[in-house]
């Protein structure tokens, strides 16, 4: 038996110490600059015919924009090319269940209704969806639940018009790198 004891070994602490700093910040760079770990807010959905299920012989294509606000709700803009007689717009589920409109169908204009539109290649409409606006499955819900399914491609933006009441032209809302809401133009204010 030895009577040698033995040494203890000791970790240099400052330089462990500098290496786990620069791991936490490599990977607080990591978290910033890829999607999946930021916060998800902006989304599109690019429309068409080809998309419904029957599919729709139509020209009419278009491009819906989300974006969480400043206020925690959310900015949309809708725009049409080829597309007249529109009757409505909504976010629906894959099912067909209406989670929120996005085309207010009860407008009028000089005391006459704007419904069905003439023909739209532009701007179909634009405006903010509030945790109040939302229905089926969603009521009483946040927006939040809303872009999870938004995250997760569950929902669609479904146009509707005189000649296809059940939609002319749809696509699946799905998550974008832009900011839209970052112009006045299109957060609706």
């Amino acid at each position: 038996m030895s009577t040698k004891m033995k040494q203890s070994t000791k970790f240099p602490v400052g330089r462990y110490t500098s290496i786990m700093s620069l791991s936490l910040l490599v990977l607080s760079l990591i978290s910033i600059s890829i999607p999946g770990f930021a916060q998800q807010s902006s989304f599109v959905a690019s429309l068409s015919g080809q998309t419904l299920s029957p599919s729709v012989n139509t020209a009419a294509t278009g491009t819906a924009k989300f974006n969480m606000d400043s206020d925690g709700n959310m900015a949309y803009q809708i725009d049409a090319n080829k597309l007249n007689g529109v009757i409505g717009a909504h976010i629906s589920l894959k099912n067909g269940t209406d989670l929120a409109q996005v085309f207010n169908s009860y407008v009028e204009v000089n005391g006459k209704s704007e419904i069905p539109t003439g023909e739209v290649n532009g701007q179909l409409s634009r405006g903010v969806i509030k945790s109040t606006d939302l229905g089926g499955p969603l009521i009483g819900k946040t927006l939040t639940d809303l872009t999870n399914l938004m995250k997760n491609d569950s929902v669609y933006v479904v146009v509707r018009t005189q000649a296809h009441e059940n939609g002319e032209i749809q696509g699946i809302i799905a998550p974008s790198n832009a900011g839209y809401a970052q112009t006045s133009a299109f957060s609706g204010r």
